[in-house]
């Protein structure tokens, strides 16, 4: 792990994630994004005491959706249900 400079945080190395399933919660789309959007997207999120975003998956709500879209340069489909999620590497 690394530590924040700016937070004194512990950060961990992840690979940030944007992933999207359709009916019967098949995997329909993922698209990797860096690590330096999470300062654009971690407001728009509920994430309660993961301040970093790291512990679960994070959904795209109707009211967010839009601006998802914008930071990360992506099409969202209205019909596919998408999160923002973390795995370490």
């Amino acid at each position: 792990m690394d530590r924040d400079s700016e937070h004194g945080q512990e950060i961990m190395a992840v690979v940030r994630e944007i992933v999207g399933f359709g009916e019967d919660d098949a995997l329909v789309f993922s698209q990797e994004f860096p690590e330096e959007k999470m300062k654009e997207l971690r407001p728009l999120f509920d994430h309660g005491d993961d301040e970093q975003m790291y512990a679960g998956s994070y959904e795209v709500t109707a009211g967010n959706r839009d601006r998802v879209a914008a930071i990360l340069g992506i099409d969202l489909r209205p019909d596919v249900d998408y999160c923002i999620e973390a795995s370490e590497t």
